[in-house]
This record gives C-alpha cells, sequence and structure tokens, in this order.
C-alpha cells in the first residue's frame, strides 16, 4: 500500500492530512488515491474502477467519519434484493467482491490519516455468511470433450484455434492471454530479461513472461512443446505485432473471442463450458499428474495468506517439471503431432 507522501507526514500524525485536501470524503479519496494506485498496481484495477462506481452512488458524499458497520450491512441487504440489467438477482459473490473493495479503500485511507477505522471488520457473522467469496466451479474438459471443441475450431474459426490451444497450454487467464506481447515469448536459447516497476525479470529459454498477475506480480510460465509450436507460428505470421494474438480487425490487442468460442462450444455439444474453463482443465491436470499446490499456485499466478516465507516460492526447474509432467497426455488423446490450423 502507498504511504502519504513525505511533505504530508507531519500532517498524518497530527490528523489533518485528509481534512485539509479533503480526503475524508469517500468519493474523493475512491478517485484521488485508491483508483490511482489500483491502476499503477493491479491488473484488474477496471474492475476496481467500475465497482467503485457503484459504491459511490449508494454512499453519495459521504465523509469516512459517518460510515457505520450497519451502514455497510444496509448496503449488503440492498445490494442482494437488488436485480441486473438482465434481470436477474444479482450474484452475493459480486457484493461480496464490492465490500471487499470497501475494505480495501478503509485499509489505506487509515494508513493515509483519512480515515480511524474499518466498519467493514465489524460486520455481523450472519451477513458475512451471505457474502460467499466465489461460486464454486469445477467444469474442465476431458479429452474426449477437447477433441470435439477443437475439431470445431477450424476453418474460419482457425484463428480461435490457436489462441484456446494456447491458453490450454499455459493456464493463463483470458486478459493476460489477450494482453501477452509477442515479446514476453522466449523462443531463443538465451535467458531474457525484463524490466517491470524497477525490478529485473528473467524469462528463460522455453518461457513466457506474465508482467503482471492478478496479484499484481509478474511470473514465468515454461512452454509446452504445443504452446511453443504455436508461439513459433504467431511470431513468424507477418499479421502479428506487438501482441502475440493480433486483432485481425484493429492490429492491436484481440478482443473477438468470446461470439466464436461460444459457437463452437454449442457446435460441439459441451455443456455449461467457457473459455475461462481451458484454465480450470490447465489447473486439473497439473493436479492429476501429481503436481504439488505450491507450483500450481505459481504456475496459475495465485496468491496465498495461508503460508508465508521463501520456501512456498517454487523454483523456475520445479515449474519446468510441472509443465512437463501435465504434458505427457494419455494415449489416445490430441497429441503435439496435431497439425496448427491455418
Amino acid at each position: 500500500m502507498p504511504r502519504a507522501q513525505s511533505g504530508s507526514s507531519l500532517q498524518v500524525r497530527a490528523g489533518t492530512y485528509g481534512k485539509e485536501i479533503g480526503l475524508e470524503d469517500f468519493g474523493r479519496f475512491f478517485d484521488s488515491v485508491y483508483l490511482h494506485y489500483s491502476k499503477e498496481h493491479k491488473a484488474d484495477w477496471k474492475h476496481d474502477e467500475f465497482r467503485g462506481e457503484v459504491l459511490k452512488a449508494f454512499f453519495a458524499e459521504r465523509t469516512f467519519s459517518e460510515f457505520t458497520p450497519m451502514l455497510v450491512v444496509q448496503y449488503i441487504n440492498e445490494r442482494l434484493k437488488s436485480v441486473t440489467k438482465r434481470g436477474k438477482t444479482r450474484s452475493p459473490v459480486t457484493v461480496n467482491k464490492e465490500v471487499r473493495l470497501l475494505s480495501s479503500v478503509f485499509n489505506m485511507a487509515i494508513q493515509e490519516g483519512a480515515a480511524t477505522v474499518n466498519p467493514c471488520l465489524s460486520i455481523p457473522k450472519s451477513v458475512k455468511k451471505k457474502l460467499p467469496a466465489r461460486n464454486k466451479r469445477d467444469r474442465f474438459l476431458s479429452y474426449d470433450e477437447e477433441a470435439k471443441l477443437f475439431s470445431h475450431l477450424r476453418g474460419r474459426r482457425a484463428h480461435l484455434w490457436r489462441i484456446a490451444r494456447f491458453d490450454l497450454e499455459t493456464g493463463l487467464r483470458k486478459s493476460e492471454l489477450t494482453r501477452l506481447e509477442a515479446a514476453h515469448v522466449n523462443l531463443s536459447a538465451t535467458s531474457r530479461f525484463v524490466t517491470i516497476s524497477d525490478r529485473r525479470v528473467e524469462v528463460k529459454p522455453g518461457e513466457l513472461l506474465v508482467t503482471r498477475s492478478k496479484n499484481g506480480q509478474p511470473r514465468t510460465i515454461p512452454l509446452t512443446g504445443e504452446a511453443r509450436r504455436i508461439a513459433e507460428v504467431q511470431i513468424d505470421d507477418e499479421t502479428t505485432r506487438r501482441y502475440l494474438f493480433t486483432s485481425f480487425r484493429t492490429g492491436g490487442m484481440i478482443t473477438e473471442i468470446k461470439t466464436g468460442f461460444t459457437a463452437a462450444v454449442r457446435d460441439a455439444g459441451l455443456e455449461d463450458f467457457r473459455f475461462h474453463d481451458l484454465r480450470h482443465t490447465f489447473a486439473t491436470r497439473l493436479n492429476e499428474s501429481g503436481v504439488d499446490p505450491f507450483t500450481i499456485r505459481d504456475l496459475l499466478g495465485h496468491s496465498t495468506t495461508a503460508m508465508s516465507g521463501d520456501y512456498t516460492h517454487t523454483s523456475p526447474e520445479r515449474r519446468r517439471a510441472a509443465i512437463n509432467m501435465m504434458s505427457r497426455k494419455p494415449a489416445g488423446t490430441i497429441l503435439d503431432s496435431v497439425k496448427i490450423p491455418a
């Protein structure tokens, strides 16, 4: 978390920092301080931006001192009763994310001297139980379903074959996949070094670099043989520019994935399968191959507070071994010899 600037340190101690520049107002603090920090340090800052608009609409021009636990409970109850634009009841998971953002804003405001207490910490347990952290989803591809799906990513959907296959082989989030730059896929025989926020990150041969995971940190992922072949095809393609997967329409970051992929899922006869489930499949196959939880966590770019210390961070060699284990597919499945559609 960012700290108050040095010139304001005395004001923070005196309790006047937030008051003098007007940051005791929730909305103003969110826009001027929190969102600025989010844009600089979080890959999914856009989520903070639109959730922040929801929070500001409800809490209007309240100051931090006017917040109480019961006011937050009122917000939760009203949001749970509200209806989305599609006419559906709002998901408790969505409301949970909004309240977590509200709590994060308060934590930062306390650190900056604009607030003194976080009301989200005193919400009754009975209310907290209404807000699950996530909808548990275990959907992943069987090898038979994989064959059916990719058989429908041909012809005018051939570009989606490469995208979906690469995602299945790397476990990237969709946002990470679309932002992946060709220069951040190392197909050479020597390491590359990329500077990210004054940190020098090594990308070993046969690895790709995610410059900023959802947890705000960079990570590297070893390429499977299939992922490497796709990367080679993409990089050699004259239409590829900055991003590994370039939009045919704009020449920039690709966005046209959902419609064609959803149609392929439908034509393949798959039930309840989304693009993000390719990432679930990647994680499931790592687990089924006997890869330990810490290595899976590091490959997926997850963070955990259950344990701490350097010993929980896995080495590049261990991550490479995990990818090799996962790459050994059962006989009769799609193998690396499958031709990449043009």
